[in-house]
């Protein structure tokens, strides 16, 4: 080794010395602060404030369900002729409001009419044989008593005198079944209401049964709900109800719960007659709410309580302060199961015991074991739970 290489090592040999004491110093710095919070424990900290709760255990748990039903009129119907014929008169539109008994369409009668004629004449004409009849029946009578005419002319008159009578029933009859039929070839309002709908104009000719004219009642609307079978016994008959008809908030009395399940919906009727008809239609889509009983153990908990668990379950932490150092204690893990929840609050069973506390908040920044004490609740939490 030359005399220049020894001199450059014996020069750098100081810088080496300064490089590995900075080590030595850094490393035994960061042992200790390892040491320090290692000899710090969890027992030694400052206690976390949290939110807390108390467990109220339940048997069972309601849940709201929505029905929804149509308003309709309590009388509707399609007015039509029981006879065929042309359409003469067609004397409303859609949209008027008619009073019952008003003349809302006519057949054409004219054929109606000449037989009508007809048969008045035929009654005249065997009312006039009636009448002969009778003189001949009464003449012979007298001409009997005095023995100039034999009983059986006498049964003979008296026979024709029946047979006129007869006839003369027979034609007044026919004659009453034209006038009713005259009759019936003019439609005439029901009931005070709306004409909603109007099928056929002037020189239609329809058949019999054909709806022409469809008139809705005034009267006050109800409601028709299709109610599950097994809550339609919340709803009482005079009961007072509330629904929702569009923006709307409709009053309401239960006035018919139906005895029949329907075939195809295996639901029951109610219907709920309205206060008022204000802003309301028929053909509206109402909404009428109710609730339904769940026969399951736990207790109602903020959503906020619910933390992700192992294994996709979800869990809560439990304040265990038996040593009761002024609410003071250490958080212990449960896990349970959600049954229901409306988004704001969830019904859950498991390891969750009467009045035991829980953590409603900020549940992801602590961990079990933490020590922590109970805080304020708010108000709102105390409002959330039902």
């Amino acid at each position: 080794m030359s005399s220049t290489d020894t001199a450059s090592n014996a020069n750098k040999m100081p810088l080496y010395i300064a490089i590995m004491v900075f080590i030595a110093s850094l490393v035994a710095l960061l042992m200790a602060a390892g040491q320090g919070n290692a000899t710090q424990t969890m027992g030694q900290r400052e206690p976390v404030s949290v939110v807390l709760t108390k467990v109220e255990m339940r048997q069972q748990f309601e849940t709201p369900i929505n029905v929804f039903g149509l308003i309709e009129s309590p009388k509707s119907t399609m007015l039509s002729f029981d006879s065929s014929g042309e359409v003469t008169e067609v004397l409303v539109e859609e949209g008027d409001t008619v009073s019952k008994g008003d003349v809302l369409a006519r057949l054409d009668t004219q054929r109606l009419v000449a037989q009508q004629k007809e048969l008045s004449a035929s009654l005249e004409r065997v009312k006039a044989d009636l009448n002969l009849a009778k003189i001949n029946n009464d003449r012979t009578q007298s001409l009997v008593k005095k023995k100039l005419e034999s009983a059986q002319r006498l049964d003979e008159t008296q026979a024709a005198l029946n047979v006129a009578a007869a006839r003369v029933n027979e034609i007044s009859a026919s004659l009453n079944s034209m006038n009713v039929a005259l009759d019936r070839a003019i439609l005439y309002a029901p009931f005070d209401g709306q004409v909603d709908s109007r099928l056929f104009d002037e020189g239609s000719v329809i058949n019999a049964g054909m709806a022409v004219i469809g008139v809705t009642s005034n009267d006050k609307y109800q409601a028709r709900f299709a109610v599950p079978a097994d809550i339609v016994d919340q709803f009482e008959i005079g009961e007072s109800v509330t629904m929702q008809v569009g923006e709307s908030d409709v009053q309401g009395t239960v006035s018919q719960r139906l005895a029949v399940r329907n075939i195809q919906t295996r639901t029951v009727d109610i219907l709920v007659s309205l206060s008022s008809n204000t802003q309301v239609r028929p053909g509206d889509m109402a909404i009428l709410s109710g609730s339904r009983i769940h026969t399951e153990q736990g207790a109602w908990l903020p959503v906020s309580a619910l933390s992700n668990g192992l294994r996709g379950l979800w869990r809560v932490l439990v304040l265990d302060n038996q040593g009761g150092d002024n609410g003071v204690g250490t958080l212990q893990a449960r896990v349970v199961d959600v049954v229901y929840t409306d988004g704001s609050k969830a019904f859950v069973r498991g390891a969750l015991k009467e009045q035991e506390q829980v953590v409603v908040g900020g549940t992801h920044k602590l961990a079990p074991g933490q020590r922590v004490k109970a805080g304020t609740a708010s108000a709102e939490l105390g409002e959330m739970m039902p």
